[in-house]
């Protein structure tokens, strides 16, 4: 029970009992025109044996069998059979015992050994040809018992190839609040809505036919050349061998019946609503034209209506399929001649297209996930490959840069020891190089933390600023570089980010000029403007003409750091030499809502 107190159950457990009560009312009306009742509560009682063992169905299929075996054969041995009627019990008990049976050898009792489950299928198989042996007319002997002989064996052969998974304990759970809405729902798309149907998947010749232009016009026009031979065929002879039907209303007929095939592209359910209104209609005021074919509708429409009813199914949810099975399945048990034969094919048919189609739109569904399942997972592995490179270069920087940055700070710091009569100006040049390269092998063994795992522990130290780029300015000119740093306008406060980013130009800055222009001075100027934070840093031309070093990524993650902070950043040589690099960055980053 959930918080609302709504029953919580697995949708294969009331979902047969749902079809059970549609069944119930579709053998209402046909029992008394199979059966002989003594009394008014023999109709009901012998509708509902012939649709209440449905509902153990994806449960206890051996008792439905059971069940809805007994009833059969008590059924026709206490009732007498209305006259010119082939059949000794309703149709509707007919095609449930044949469902159960299927289902019996589909998913025989779990509790038993492999060798009793097979037995139990086989003897289901068995009594229930003998229950049709001795029950149905002769002429229809042979056919049946071979029938049910097809119809077990079809359930193994499913059972076997894996077609139905038959454990279906795994579903879902679903409240009975979530049952009423969905069957709404269903009931509302089914009946109510004007819908596109959704795609049943590529479509057919995809990969001789690459989807273009041309190849599109084809595809929405083949439904309609379909139709049009539907309606050639339902003028020229299918309309009147089953219905007498006036000259000038044949045409009219024969468009309505090809109609749902030019729909099937994209309003299959907008085609089952029109051939569904059709039958009904030709069903109530049709009269029968003594032909060949002594069903209610022309064979034709016969076929477009099912055909519709599995496109159905193949492309809309299951409670949108179930719902259409249900009307068509009642509209067949009313409107079809019971002593004609064909109210149990056709019901026979609109089940089993039903259920292929709603297996072949699960296939579908599943090859589609499965196709996501396995891009995501090649994306994911794709990620992982691009870390663990990541981690091994992060190991190899590790190995080389600490060790080799290790040693200059080592070397800076003993130089004053090991080399005697040094310059107090030499001195302090060994002490900043050995200041910038302990902190530049504290930045660097942060950043290679960071890098080398994701399960390390890794200590953050407090990211540098506007406020440290005096010192890194006072620490470039203590080694050599003639720079000067000049600030104008009252000194805001900025954020952490903007801040970092100013700091990581002004050195990547410094860091090209030393570079690329040796001994030329630099003249850093930090304003603070109305609009933001404006950095500006130039270098003379070198006094002396060096080679041009190799390509970097300096001015592009220059040009990064102002970008991921909202700025802007521009590069360019002065006329009379020398660089200028000019960036303009927010005082604080707006933070996403």
């Amino acid at each position: 029970m959930d918080d609302r107190g709504d029953a919580v159950i697995t949708a294969r457990k009331w979902l047969p009992w749902i079809g059970s009560l549609a069944l119930f009312a579709v053998a209402l009306p046909s029992v008394s025109e199979v059966l002989e009742s003594r009394t008014e509560l023999d109709v009901p009682i012998l509708a509902a044996l012939a649709a209440v063992p449905f509902g153990l169905i994806t449960t206890r299929p051996a008792l439905g069998w059971l069940l809805s075996a007994g009833g059969a054969l008590l059924v026709s041995r206490a009732f007498p059979v209305v006259d010119g009627d082939p059949w000794p019990w309703p149709t509707v008990h007919g095609l449930v015992l044949l469902a159960l049976l299927f289902a019996v050898a589909l998913r025989p009792p779990p509790h038993l050994t492999r060798s009793l489950r097979v037995a139990t299928a086989v003897a289901a198989a068995l009594a229930t040809a003998v229950l049709f042996a001795v029950s149905v007319p002769d002429d229809l002997r042979a056919g049946w018992t071979v029938g049910v002989t097809v119809v077990a064996l079809a359930g193994t052969l499913v059972r076997s190839a894996g077609l139905i998974h038959p454990a279906g304990d795994a579903a879902p759970p679903v409240s009975l609040t979530e049952v009423r809405a969905r069957l709404l729902g269903g009931f509302r798309e089914a009946f109510v809505d004007w819908v596109t149907s959704p795609p049943a998947g590529p479509p057919l010749g995809h990969r001789l036919l690459p989807s273009s232009p041309w190849v599109e016009r084809v595809r929405a026009v083949v439904p309609w050349l379909l139709a049009l031979g539907v309606f050639w065929i339902a003028v020229a002879a299918s309309i009147r061998e089953t219905l007498v039907v006036h000259d000038l209303v044949l045409p009219i007929l024969a468009a309505l019946i090809a109609l749902p095939v030019g729909l099937s592209r994209r309003y299959a359910l907008l085609g089952w609503r029109l051939a569904t209104v059709l039958a009904a209609v030709v069903a109530v005021i049709g009269t029968q034209s003594g032909g060949l074919d002594p069903g209610a509708w022309p064979v034709i429409f016969q076929w477009v209506w099912l055909a519709s009813t599995f496109l159905v199914s193949v492309r809309h949810d299951r409670w949108t399929t179930g719902w259409v099975w249900a009307v068509t399945v009642m509209v067949i048990a009313t409107g079809a001649p019971v002593d004609s034969g064909v109210a149990i094919t056709m019901l026979v048919v609109a089940t089993a297209f039903t259920i292929i189609g709603d297996l072949v739109r699960s296939r579908r569904r599943a090859r589609h996930e499965l196709e996501r399942q396995t891009e995501l997972s090649e994306l994911e592995k794709a990620r992982r490959t691009v870390l663990e490179e990541r981690a091994r270069i992060a190991r190899d920087l590790h190995d080389v840069v600490a060790h080799h940055m290790s040693m200059v700070v080592v070397q800076a710091e003993s130089a004053p020891y090991r080399i005697s009569g040094l310059p107090p100006q030499a001195q302090e040049e060994f002490a900043a190089i050995s200041t910038s390269a302990r902190q530049a092998l504290t930045e660097i063994r942060g950043l290679l933390g960071v890098l080398r795992s994701e399960d390390r522990e890794v200590t953050h130290a407090p990211q540098p600023g506007l406020d440290q780029v005096g010192e890194l300015v006072e620490s470039a000119a203590r080694s050599g570089v003639p720079v000067r740093l000049s600030i104008d306008g009252s000194p805001t406060a900025v954020g952490t980010q903007v801040g970092l980013s100013a700091y990581r130009i002004v050195q990547e800055s410094l860091a090209n000029a030393a570079r690329h222009a040796p001994g030329a001075e630099v003249d850093v100027t930090i304003v603070y403007a109305s609009t933001g934070l404006e950095l500006t840093i130039v270098n003379a031309a070198p006094a002396t003409p060096v080679e041009p070093a190799g390509p970097g990524h300096g001015l592009i993650g220059m040009g990064e750091r102002a970008n991921v902070v909202g700025g802007t950043l521009t590069t360019d040589a002065r006329p009379g030499g020398g660089f200028e690099v000019r960036a303009t960055l927010p005082f604080h980053v707006e933070e996403p809502s």
